[in-house]
């Protein structure tokens, strides 16, 4: 009897120790060692290598935040100068040495044509010359923009010993003087768009592609409602009507999901490195060439140019033309989240079918039965 006990004793033993064995790379144990993480040491090696990520903070915040905004000066802004020909040739050729590439200033007899023309979003500002020198402007292209006509235009009129008088054709909402709202408004959905998928990534790494369009569908939603309603405590609702509200959410939920789309392509093709190349894409270039801090026209050439078809730059036009001009000018907004999505879609799609073939060659082959 005692040597069958001690026999079953040797037999836990062994059965115990080699438990521990094959547990024991798990849990970093050595029978009996530790290491100096779990000693309580200080793991330096990890500790130097996760202050790359607010080192790439830091440098790319000031080499994309600051190289965009550190000086706002007018480029090419484009004025038209209306009145008699004779008169508004001679004020033009006076004014065009001293403005430099500031301005880029135009000479017109019809007053309607140019107003248009304003209204349309294809100029910054009108001078009407005159008894009293009417000053045309849209206040909802930007405060700056603005200013830079309105201090062109008032030496003008006092040159002429006439009063300025300013006309708005756009007004900002009273709620948002300074017109910065909707472009909040961009910045907060695109944070909800490339952050669900983000966590997606983390939390559900093998979540299928459908049912990673069903969360991020129901986020975009979910999150450009919340956004929008917090936020009109503040601003209001632009003194928009319902309707043009909501033509304006469905652009911003449209452009929320194709942020998302952007960010699972991103996931897919740089794997654990997606989340600093998203976060260039989406923040850091993304939010200098929008033209909703500063106007797309004061902003250096690099920064200007990205303006004219970076996605950020599309939504925030694409939804003040809804706001403040009657959808007029929306097109060129539209078309740059089209062309996102488009080759965003396209893209993502290859990665699909690449998955599938993977997929399909790394699955076992059928077993035959042998008679």
């Amino acid at each position: 009897m005692t040597d069958t006990h001690d026999q079953r004793h040797q037999e836990w033993t062994q059965a115990i120790e080699a438990d521990t064995e094959a547990v024991a790379p798990a849990l970093h144990l050595d029978h009996g060692t530790t290491t100096p993480a779990a000693a309580g040491g200080t793991p330096w090696r990890t500790v130097v290598e996760s202050m790359v990520f607010p080192l790439f903070f830091a440098v790319m915040f000031a080499l994309c935040y600051v190289s965009a905004f550190h000086s706002p000066t007018p480029r090419d802004v484009e004025v038209v100068v209306v009145g008699p020909e004779t008169a508004t040739s001679a004020l033009v050729d006076r004014l065009a040495p001293t403005v430099g590439d500031k301005f880029a200033l135009e000479t017109a007899t019809d007053a309607a044509g140019a107003l248009d023309r304003l209204q349309n979003r294809e100029i910054a500002g009108v001078i009407e010359l005159g008894s009293t020198m009417n000053l045309h402007i849209a206040s909802a292209e930007g405060t700056m923009r603005v200013q830079a006509v309105e201090g062109l235009a008032q030496p003008l009129a006092a040159a002429q010993g006439v009063d300025l008088n300013l006309v708005d054709h756009a007004p900002l909402a009273a709620d948002d003087p300074t017109g910065t709202g909707l472009f909040y408004l961009v910045m907060v959905c695109t944070i909800v768009g490339y952050l669900t998928i983000t966590v997606l990534s983390q939390v559900a790494p093998r979540m299928r592609l459908r049912q990673q369009l069903s969360v991020l569908g129901v986020m975009a939603v979910v999150g450009v409602l919340a956004a929008y309603l917090v936020s009109a405590i503040f601003v209001g609702f632009y003194g928009a009507s319902f309707a043009t509200s909501l033509a304006m959410l469905a652009v911003v939920i449209a452009y929320t999901i194709i942020v998302g789309l952007v960010s699972i392509l991103v996931n897919r093709v740089f794997g654990k490195a997606a989340i600093m190349v998203v976060m260039v894409l989406m923040i850091f270039v993304n939010f200098p060439s929008a033209g909703g801090a500063f106007p797309a026209d004061f902003l250096p050439g690099f920064w200007s140019m990205l303006s004219h078809f970076w996605i950020g730059a599309g939504a925030v036009d694409a939804v003040r033309s809804i706001i403040y001009f009657g959808s007029t000018g929306v097109g060129h907004g539209l078309l740059v989240l089209a062309g996102w999505f488009v080759v965003t879609a396209v893209l993502l799609g290859l990665t699909q079918l690449r998955k599938s073939d993977a997929d399909a060659d790394a699955s076992p082959a059928p077993q035959h039965a042998v008679s």
